[in-house]
């Protein structure tokens, strides 16, 4: 990281960026752990995919081969999260996905509000000097604990700065298992973010339902048989703005698995929901980094946040706490827990 030192101290001020120095590793940080596969023996890596269980706050990322690209291992820690990229060549992916910075700090931001307190590289002997940079800056960011399995010899790049970080060196599969298993910082509940695990067809199917949300009146089934003749496809209804509850009904699930698992920035899937909720244009929108208390339907009548809705304005906040860090050490996990908790009571 690039901190930025005042007379009162070193003190980290302005937005996150992925970038990282040996000299600036703080202490007090969770293990960093090196596990060495010289014989790339398929166990190492059976052990490190079957450690992936983001609901105990633990996830595997296995690189791309060959994706040197600096956005590339971001784009893989968002799949890992269950976040699909933008189609290739959409308006999207040209103004976000290939960006480096942004790709990986909406990687932080997932990795916040989902709490993933332990990640895990798996062929880590393949990645660039910059991914290792990136790595260990998200490290110091998150207080997240970090394995590294390198399944042959330690590259430069990252035996240049072991030393500095100071690593558990593990050899041996036995050892390896107890590392890989190992629980984060601070470990995910069960159902605290039941939603991170959505599923939808990816990419859709051309003739995918889309979805009737009534802003005026109630939707009668003539208003949707109109609408799926134009548009010559099934369009399913939505509660009005303001009337959604807090357990989604069949439709209501369809439509929060798309948001969840097909928008891999978090505020774009935030402003999304907000949309949805309110019935107000974008442009009468507070924006989703703002408090949800904000956000009111047409009508004046204050909208309330579905537990679907919440866990992806909370994901927005961490995005946007990103560009007013005002830290002194790592961004633990547990910082965000008023904002994450915060919707879901109004």
């Amino acid at each position: 990281m690039t901190p930025r030192e005042t007379a009162a101290g070193e003190q980290r001020t302005g937005p996150w960026r992925p970038t990282w120095s040996p000299g600036s590793t703080r202490p007090g940080l969770p293990p960093l752990s090196a596990v060495h596969d010289v014989g790339d023996d398929y166990a190492f890596m059976a052990a490190a995919l079957a450690a992936h269980t983001p609901a105990r706050g633990r996830i595997t990322v296995h690189p791309t081969p060959v994706a040197g690209a600096p956005a590339s291992l971001a784009h893989d820690l968002l799949r890992a999260l269950g976040k699909h990229l933008p189609l290739h060549g959409s308006p999207e992916a040209v103004a976000w996905a290939a960006q480096a910075e942004i790709a990986w700090r909406a990687a932080a931001a997932w990795m916040l509000a989902l709490r993933i307190g332990h990640l895990v590289v798996t062929r880590a002997h393949r990645i660039s000097s910059r991914h290792f940079e990136h790595l260990f800056a998200l490290r110091e960011l998150t207080g997240m604990r970090l394995t590294l399995l390198c399944h042959g010899p330690v590259p430069a790049a990252l035996a240049d700065v072991l030393p500095a970080l100071a690593p558990e060196q593990v050899h041996t599969l036995t050892a390896a298992r107890r590392v890989l298993a190992a629980a984060g910082p601070e470990p995910h509940t069960a159902g605290h973010f039941a939603w991170w695990q959505a599923t939808a067809q990816f990419p859709p199917h051309p003739g995918e339902p889309c979805f009737w949300l009534s802003l005026r009146r109630k939707t009668s089934r003539a208003d949707l048989e109109a609408a799926s003749k134009r548009l010559n496809r099934t369009v399913l209804p939505l509660p009005a703005p303001g009337r959604f509850p807090p357990e989604p009904d069949e439709h209501t699930l369809f439509l929060a698995h798309r948001l969840h698992a097909r928008i891999a920035h978090p505020v774009h899937a935030a402003a999304l929901a907000l949309r949805i909720l309110t019935g107000r244009p974008p442009s009468q929108l507070p924006g989703p980094t703002a408090p949800p208390s904000d956000s009111r339907t047409p009508s004046g009548r204050p909208a309330q946040i579905p537990a679907w809705a919440a866990g992806l304005l909370q994901a927005a906040h961490c995005f946007g706490n990103l560009d007013r860090m005002r830290s002194e050490g790592p961004l633990r996990l547990s910082r965000t827990r008023k904002s994450r908790s915060t919707p879901t009571r109004r």
